[in-house]
């Protein structure tokens, strides 16, 4: 499914918002120019392979619902500076997270094995909290979000109020 994405990456280039509803799919160009001559060509592959690229399409809508919850629950206990810090001071977990990144992109594109990108997502995820977790430790920062301010994403936790005072 490369070659879909990849017809998919070049129309979107050109100028196209591509969407679906149902079993259709929507094109439509959202420059102000008119849409280039060698749109038609890739228009033209897209309904030829239509069954394909729906399957794409909503193959990359659950991978982004996978990824996008992953990032809301680490962006809840992630603090700036995380991701500096594992680059200097823990470099092979940095890599490690650098080759789960790789591999969510390579099955991203691919658009097709959703359990391999879900468990990729989910090594991913577990390697940002493991460096996450070390960092707030170190700089004894409490990343429990439960009847505490909750400095690393800086809310309130759940039964404190906004702009209330715990003593």
């Amino acid at each position: 499914m490369s070659n879909i994405s990849k017809l998919i990456n070049t129309i979107q280039t050109l100028g196209y918002k591509v969407s679906l509803e149902g079993e259709k799919i929507k094109l439509k160009f959202i420059d102000k120019d008119d849409p280039p001559k060698e749109a038609s060509i890739i228009i033209k592959e897209i309904k030829e392979n239509k069954a394909i690229v729906i399957e794409y399409l909503n193959n990359i809508s659950r991978m982004e619902n996978i990824f996008m919850d992953a990032v809301n629950e680490i962006t809840k206990v992630s603090t700036v500076c995380a991701i500096n810090y594992t680059q200097k001071m823990l470099p092979e977990m940095y890599e490690k997270v650098i080759t789960a990144e790789n591999k969510i992109n390579s099955l991203w594109d691919e658009g097709q094995d959703i359990k391999a990108f879900s468990e990729a997502v989910i090594e991913w995820q577990e390697t940002q909290m493991e460096y996450i977790e070390l960092l707030n430790a170190e700089n004894g920062v409490d990343t429990v979000v439960e009847d505490v301010y909750n400095s690393p994403n800086g809310k309130p936790g759940p039964s404190q109020g906004l702009g209330k005072e715990v003593v």
